[in-house]
């Protein structure tokens, strides 16, 4: 996905729907490069490694903590990652396990481009990759959201279709009755 930068800020929300047990998702942003995998582990089952240039949420690095990357519950709330609302952001060159990443979780996503910061976000259900999303302009926060603008599929189509049959045809039938109005 690269996108040039327009006069105003965007998000750019692309569904994924990748189950990583069938191998890993790899995807660039503004020449960074994010590649999710699956660890196989029921208590981590997400893994990350990065381009130097792309970096994503983190913890650690003091105190003797190993920095880890970070992953956000989505029952926390709305999250927003950005230049303001999270700093701390590593970068991954080997496949790294995400610690506690089962149940649903959005990871923090950031892309260096010509010494401009782009801030983005993974959601994540275990080990599928449901989507992925990215500020269009530098240096702006993103919110991190589930919905995803997913294309009804094609039952859904026919129910859709079936339902303004019904309504078309209960207004040709109200518009055939006759009514008559008498005055005493």
């Amino acid at each position: 996905m690269a996108a040039a930068t327009p006069a105003s800020a965007a998000e750019i929300i692309t569904p994924i729907n990748a189950d990583l047990r069938n191998g890993d998702f790899t995807f660039t942003f503004l020449d960074s490069t994010f590649t999710f995998g699956s660890s196989g582990n029921i208590f981590n089952p997400l893994t990350i490694q990065t381009s130097p240039n792309a970096a994503v949420s983190s913890f650690g690095g003091f105190l003797g903590i190993p920095v880890n990357p970070s992953p956000f519950f989505t029952n926390r709330g709305t999250v927003q990652f950005g230049p303001d609302a999270f700093g701390a952001y590593a970068s991954f060159s080997e496949e790294t396990a995400v610690p506690a990443s089962n149940g649903e979780n959005f990871l923090g996503l950031r892309a260096t481009f010509e010494g401009q910061d782009y801030f983005g976000y993974a959601f994540t259900t275990n080990s599928v990759l449901n989507t992925i999303g990215f500020q269009n302009a530098p240096n702006t926060t993103i919110t991190a959201t589930t919905a995803t603008g997913a294309i009804p599929e094609p039952a859904t189509w026919a129910l859709f279709i079936l339902g303004f049959g019904v309504i078309g045809a209960a207004m040709r039938s109200a518009a055939r009755k006759n009514v008559s109005v008498k005055f005493a």
